[in-house]
């Protein structure tokens, strides 16, 4: 019997990140001629020395919706990719845990705008302690999130 490898297959908060906005996942940025230019930092910031960062130009408003993202991945990559991220739409992935969403909360400090509408959040209980992070969050929303499948 065939199992799916996408069914599987867990998507990381870091990993989409690293997916999406690697430059050498657009295909106009290969070759002479016109194409995407990729700073390698966001204006006004300064190189961390990191390859994968440095090749990386994440906006300050990331939608990263239907991306299946199920985990955060390593929060010090999180914190490297988002330092100037104020907005974020995580809407429908398949978020069940507060505490992944806390670790990429926690790590994006000057986060604003929060949209997590249509995770299966479910049963999932925020404890005290990893609700604190969510105080410098204005803006959260929370359409359907504890819709059972």
């Amino acid at each position: 019997m065939e199992s799916s490898s996408d069914e599987e297959e867990v998507h990381t908060f870091v990993q989409v990140i690293s997916d999406k906005y690697n430059p050498d996942n657009f295909p106009y940025s290969r070759g002479q001629g016109l194409g995407i230019v990729m700073l390698p930092t966001p204006p006004g910031l300064p190189s961390k020395g990191n390859a994968r960062n440095d090749r990386l130009f994440v906006p300050s408003v990331l939608v990263l919706n239907y991306c299946s993202i199920s985990k955060a991945g390593q929060g010090s990559d999180i914190a490297a990719f988002c330092a100037h991220v104020v907005e974020l739409d995580l809407s429908y992935n398949q978020l069940q845990d507060w505490g992944e969403i806390f670790t990429i909360v926690s790590n994006i400090p000057h986060l604003d705008f929060l949209n997590l509408s249509m995770n299966p959040l479910c049963g999932a209980v925020l404890e005290p302690p990893l609700a604190e992070c969510f105080s410098r969050v204005r803006r959260m929303v929370l359409i359907n999130t504890h819709k059972k499948s």
